[in-house]
């Protein structure tokens, strides 16, 4: 046969595999790492009053919560909205004096959304919801999830 063919033929298994493949092999090593475990967890209301709604655009609205101080290692946090996000696209970044970490990009069908914190201090979580031709997000209620050995009150 000729180069020709050949590199089509070749690029054309490229493209098959690379479809194939596409989300289920990572090459990073470090991405399916976890933490240890932090062990008994307390959970931590944050005031409805303190959390910040905008819509940036149509069919984005923005949470942003910050989280109480003397939050360092948190493990999660929790928000609950009035209502099922039915699917909606959700996206969450933390915001810290040394993070700037993008923590949940994933579609959200419950009216629960848990955004895993990053190690270390993390100041406030921006939430990002993308409601395209669905009601608007209403928050109830959210709470920080910390370590016990780390509460402070």
């Amino acid at each position: 046969m000729r180069p020709i063919p050949w590199g089509i033929a070749a690029a054309a298994a490229l493209a098959l595999a690379a479809v194939g493949l596409h989300g289920r092999v990572h090459l990073d090593a470090i991405a399916g790492a976890r933490r240890a475990p932090h062990g008994p967890l307390v959970a931590r209301a944050i005031g409805a009053d303190t959390i910040t709604t905008s819509e940036p655009y149509f069919g984005l609205i923005a949470f942003r919560i910050p989280l109480p101080a003397g939050t360092v290692d948190g493990d999660s946090v929790e928000l609950r909205f009035r209502e099922p996000l039915d699917g909606a696209r959700v996206e969450a970044f933390g915001q810290g004096p040394r993070t700037s970490a993008t923590l949940l990009r994933k579609r959200v069908g419950g009216d629960t959304v848990v955004v895993p914190l990053a190690p270390g201090r993390v100041d406030a979580v921006d939430v990002r919801v993308h409601r395209n031709l669905r009601p608007p997000p209403i928050v109830r209620d959210a709470v920080v999830l910390v370590p016990a050995a780390n509460r402070r009150e």
